[in-house]
């Protein structure tokens, strides 16, 4: 196949789908006719730990994936080997997958056409045991064993596509793979002009379904507005029928990030609200700290469930959370852990476990001295912890996105300019679009950051001083 180009591709990763994975290694070789040529082996620095089912698979240790680049450092690289060419992999997919996620993570899309030995060896040598690379190598007699070395699994891929080729005739099976995917057929829909549909862009964002009257009866988030609001009118649910048949008009507001666009979601959603969207209605139960006297006057602090309001104060999601706070701050103020529900034991506390207790449970403190330290603790809750920003993708190249988070509360989400300098607070908030802080608001961003650590810049990180 003179008149097609193609560079085989294996790697090593961690993480799993849907998550963003990580490539730790990473071989790129091409093939042109019978021509196989090696061109490029690297080992990534993720820049972060790697699980120890990695090291123990490859070889590789944290101290090692220190000195080598990082994925921005070999990104031209990797986009001038691949450009023209055809990504072929053992389970290419998940391949291109991995590509995809740590470009995401740099803030780029990537796509490249691709084809997977798996598929053409189900297609061309149908009933085989298995399709493991191993078991195909052996029944084709490839050279292979099984190692660490990556080199080895490449030249071995690219042996068995040449083999596949051969018994491809007249490349019919590989030109069906290569084909772009027919979108499917449109289903009219009855009170709006499809090219209207079709003009929709493909971007993150959010998308209002308007009646005729011009009222929203559904709001939706996508990474791509068009794609998603097609598939609307795609599927046969009697539900997306209904929905689809109320719509008369479609608005859109485009957000850069996927982020963005849900936390601008569940802000629509909670001040239209639409009958169409139903899980956000449901009421939800939060974890809350409050504090409490007791009989002799001392001020204990206990883990409160209760539906969610909209108040400005943290609000935990998992009761293991609010413990995990409260532990923290027994600990930090030498607060009593009877007191604060972590123990409930009569008498005094353990101090094999807490050792911070001044003896408030058996008079040895005053009452005014460790109601004092509460307060401190309650201070601190509710103003000197998580104050940071996320930066997103903006909506177009000349901006970025950003996401506000003080004290452990959304304060909302804004849009800067690239060659705006942001010194202080008050920079942000001059750029910020206030939001509500909500159940679902909370959920997303903790979701959002458990997932993307590296993302989370402390304010004092970027610059930017909270006044005390």
């Amino acid at each position: 196949m003179p008149e097609r180009k193609f560079a085989i591709i294996s790697m090593s990763t961690f993480g799993y789908k849907p998550n963003p994975l990580r490539i730790v290694q990473l071989t790129i070789s091409k093939l042109n006719g019978d021509y196989y040529e090696p061109i490029f082996q690297t080992n990534i620095n993720p820049e972060e730990r790697i699980p120890n089912y990695i090291q123990q698979k490859t070889g590789l240790t944290d101290t090692m994936l220190l000195k080598a680049p990082t994925f921005l450092e070999i990104a031209n690289t990797i986009l001038r080997e691949l450009e023209d060419h055809i990504l072929v992999g053992h389970n290419a997919s998940f391949l291109h997958y991995a590509l995809q996620s740590e470009f995401k993570y740099l803030g780029y899309s990537f796509k490249t056409p691709q084809l997977c030995t798996v598929r053409l060896a189900k297609k061309l040598i149908p009933n085989m045991t298995s399709y493991e690379l191993p078991y195909l190598s052996s029944v084709l007699n490839i050279p292979y064993i099984e190692s660490n070395d990556l080199d080895d699994d490449n030249a071995a891929v690219a042996l068995l596509f040449q083999r596949l080729i051969l018994l491809d005739d007249d490349e019919m099976v590989i030109s069906k793979f290569l084909e772009p995917k027919v979108e499917k057929e449109n289903i009219a829909p009855k009170n709006i002009a499809y090219q209207k549909l079709n003009s929709l862009p493909s971007s993150p964002g959010i998308y209002k379904f308007q009646d005729q009257r011009g009222e929203v009866v559904y709001v939706g988030k996508a990474k791509d507005i068009k794609k998603r609001v097609l598939s609307h009118f795609y599927n046969s649910s009697e539900k997306e029928i209904t929905l689809c048949d109320a719509t008369y008009h479609i608005d859109f507001e485009t957000t850069g990030s996927e982020l963005i666009a849900l936390l601008r979601e569940a802000d629509l959603i909670d001040k239209l609200d639409p009958p169409f969207n139903y899980i956000q209605k449901k009421s939800y139960v939060t974890y809350h700290i409050v504090p409490q006297k007791n009989r002799k006057g001392i001020l204990q602090l206990k883990i409160e469930r209760r539906p969610f309001q909209h108040s400005p104060t943290e609000i935990f999601l998992k009761r293991g959370d609010a413990i995990k706070r409260l532990l923290e701050l027994t600990k930090k103020y030498s607060l009593c852990p009877l007191q604060t529900g972590l123990k409930s034991k009569l008498g005094r506390c353990t101090h094999g476990e807490y050792n911070e207790c001044d003896g408030i449970c058996t008079g040895e403190e005053a009452v005014g001295l460790y109601n004092e330290k509460v307060e401190n603790a309650l201070d601190y809750l509710n103003n000197e912890k998580d104050n940071y920003v996320l930066f997103e993708k903006g909506r177009t190249k000349e901006e970025r996105g950003f996401v506000l988070v003080l004290h452990g509360v959304y304060q909302g989400f804004g849009f800067l300019d690239n060659s705006q300098s942001v010194s202080s607070l008050e920079d942000l908030k001059d750029m910020l679009d206030p939001k509500k802080h909500s159940y679902h608001t909370a959920k997303i961003i903790s979701s959002y950051t458990q997932r993307n650590p590296w993302k989370i810049k402390p304010l004092e990180k970027v610059g930017i001083f909270l006044k005390s």
